[in-house]
């Protein structure tokens, strides 16, 4: 198991340029699978930041803000809500008016963005975080996504990413290995 504070002033930031960004954001890669189609990372985009670009990628993504905003086609995602971002969906005038720190999923090869609408587009959307379902399995994006009581889990039949956003808290989990508790609620990020 991996955990750790999403806050931690020792965390090691690196700064990477965002396809069709003027401005550069911080990353920490807090987990890759061992093939590298899987990662969890904690960004963080400064006040301002913006992509004027419309473009696509193929690699799905699934954002939960922790603090701040984040605005991608017309959707705004804050505290309290994910943008879940399927392979191929078109992404436009993305902005961040305030700092902003989001725990992020990525599924599917890195990098290969393309301008433009691609003519097989997946669904971009803001999803309540709220007990019960967020995203359920199937579809174009692997696992599923669900809001739990931090102080009742235990174990996971498939690998698991935790996220305890009132403690600031993240952990990955493999499966069969017993999650640590917190009271309050937890995201659970169902990796299969």
């Amino acid at each position: 198991m991996i955990e750790q504070d999403l806050y931690d002033d020792t965390l090691e930031w690196t700064s990477f340029a965002p396809a069709g960004a003027a401005q550069k954001a911080e990353m920490v890669l807090l987990y890759a699978s061992p093939d590298a189609t899987s990662r969890t990372v904690l960004v963080q985009f400064p006040e301002g930041w913006e992509r004027a670009m419309t473009g696509h990628q193929p690699a799905g993504e699934e954002m939960l803000v922790l603090e701040g905003a984040l605005s991608m086609s017309g959707e705004t995602c804050e505290p309290g809500s994910m943008l879940v971002v399927e392979p191929k969906a078109t992404r436009s005038q993305t902005g961040t008016p305030t700092a902003t720190r989001a725990l992020v999923w990525f599924s599917g090869a890195p990098g290969g963005w393309t301008e433009g609408p691609s003519d097989e587009a997946g669904t971009l959307a803001v999803r309540e975080v709220a007990p019960g379902v967020v995203r359920p399995a199937g579809g174009a994006l692997p696992g599923s996504v669900e809001v739990l009581d931090g102080a009742q889990i235990s174990t996971f039949a498939t690998d698991v990413d935790l996220c305890w956003t009132a403690q600031r808290r993240w952990a990955h989990l493999p499966a069969g290995e017993t999650a640590p508790t917190y009271d309050g609620p937890v995201v659970v990020r169902h990796w299969g």
